[in-house]
């Protein structure tokens, strides 16, 4: 009977294991930390942080996916410390967990950093709508 058992688990894990490891590559795949910072237009909505040196990662929502999902202990700590994004407006580099943020708001697709919770509620109110956010709010948002 142990044997049944334990075939039985072992089929289900080879049968479901491969395509939840492919699943979660998928999302790593489309998020990679890139090798120079992002300019442009595009530089504010990129995250940049100091984990074993810089790391630039395209969009603030690429930024949160590895901060919750990919970073061991030691550089979870160095991204708490050193993330930064760039204020929607200015352009000016605002630690991550210092920023509030505009998410879903209409006309936009990325999240947006804010050096104030004022200007991101100003913003949020002038375009109609989208949820504003902090940074224990924002690394807690259900992104699909």
């Amino acid at each position: 009977m142990k044997i049944v058992k334990w075939s039985v688990l072992l089929a289900g894990f080879l049968l479901i294991g491969p395509g939840l490891q492919t699943a979660a590559g998928d999302d790593a795949d489309e998020c990679r930390p890139l090798t120079s910072p992002v300019t442009g237009e595009q530089r504010k909505y990129s995250a940049v942080a100091d984990i074993d040196g810089a790391s630039a990662y395209p969009d603030i929502v690429c930024a949160v996916y590895w901060r919750n999902n990919e970073l061991c202990a030691i550089e979870l700590s160095s991204f708490q410390f050193t993330a930064k994004v760039f204020d929607y407006h200015s352009g000016d580099e605002v630690l991550m967990t210092d920023a509030h943020y505009v998410v879903a708001a209409p006309g936009h697709q990325h999240p947006l950093a804010f050096a104030s919770r004022d200007e991101a509620a100003e913003f949020r109110d002038r375009v109609g709508g989208g949820e504003l956010l902090d940074y224990q709010e924002l690394v807690a948002y259900p992104f699909d």
